[in-house]
């Protein structure tokens, strides 16, 4: 296989994709709009639990977890969906595309779309009044994120067709925005509770960027669960997926 060519062809269906989102606004306002003003109410209103310290310094980092779900996860899976639905990945079963191209193409687009939005809500949270100490832990655990959840994008438009795509993504990021510690500390939960939702990959991914805008390391069970799930959701994502 050529390693030009392949290059050539992610980076062109990178591009598209890019472009496709830039003209989307439901998306953007999805990815973009809602957490800047989750991030910046919170902040400024004190109604939820959120521990000792600033709000912002507890916020900022869930916040930014949020992003990289509803971009990595929300926006994914319901455009893959869609896509299925209307026969878009089937068409591309007759071009030169591989699978494994496919899937490297929309994980670098979504790369570069949590980009802009890390920039843009670490530039808000730090006007707030967040003074981060970035620890060398930040990209691995924000990479690990974004393996882990466009490899649960791919599992889901997998699995369900377009209009159910959209309804699981949206209502399972209601639910992780509400259990997973991304505006209020999981200590104020019942025990059995926390037990549970330390198994989300989201809650293990909030954990591990508080700790690494603190200049900590964080705890084991987050670097346990986030890699697990990094690992476990691209592998059964690329034995369901399918052209067809």
């Amino acid at each position: 296989m050529n390693t030009s060519t392949t290059r050539s062809r992610i980076i062109a269906l990178a591009r598209t994709d890019l472009q496709v989102a830039a003209r989307d606004g439901e998306q953007l306002l999805l990815t973009l709009g809602l957490p800047i003003l989750l991030l910046v109410f919170f902040s400024k209103v004190d109604i939820v639990p959120t521990g000792d310290g600033e709000p912002v310094d507890f916020l900022a980092p869930g916040i930014i977890s949020l992003a990289l779900l509803s971009v990595a996860y929300v926006r994914l899976a319901i455009g893959l969906g869609f896509d299925r639905g209307f026969g878009a990945i089937k068409r591309l079963a007759i071009t030169p595309l591989r699978v494994n191209e496919f899937l490297v193409a929309k994980l670098a687009t979504t790369v570069v779309l949590f980009g802009v939005q890390l920039v843009l809500l670490a530039a808000i949270a730090v006007a707030i009044g967040w003074r981060p100490q970035v620890s060398i832990s930040v990209p691995v655990v924000i990479m690990l994120g974004l393996v882990a959840f466009t490899g649960l994008a791919f599992v889901t438009a997998s699995i369900v067709d377009g209009l159910t795509s959209l309804a699981l993504a949206n209502a399972l990021y209601i639910i992780l925005l509400l259990l997973s510690g991304l505006v209020f500390d999981i200590e104020k939960m019942p025990g059995w509770l926390q037990a549970i939702v330390k198994l989300l990959p989201s809650t293990a991914l909030a954990e591990l960027l508080r700790s690494g805008f603190s200049d900590t390391t964080g705890a084991v069970w987050a670097w346990l669960c986030l890699s697990f799930w990094a690992i476990g959701a691209p592998i059964l994502a690329s034995r369901l997926f399918r052209w067809e």
